[in-house]
């Protein structure tokens, strides 16, 4: 599936770790969006939920 053919999310984040998290995701070179899902998909392997 295309990133573009999945639709968004809307999520409610706190204002102060968003902004940590759009911090890291610039130190990183990455969108908002990317850097969460990097993130969600460590703890989900991190976890054993998924194999990704």
């Amino acid at each position: 599936m295309k990133i573009r053919e999945i639709p968004p999310l809307g999520l409610r984040i706190e204002p102060e770790l968003k902004q940590v998290l759009k911090d890291v995701a610039k130190k990183e070179g990455r969108s908002l969006n990317s850097e969460l899902v990097q993130r969600l998909k460590r703890t989900l392997r991190e976890d054993g939920l998924i194999n990704a």
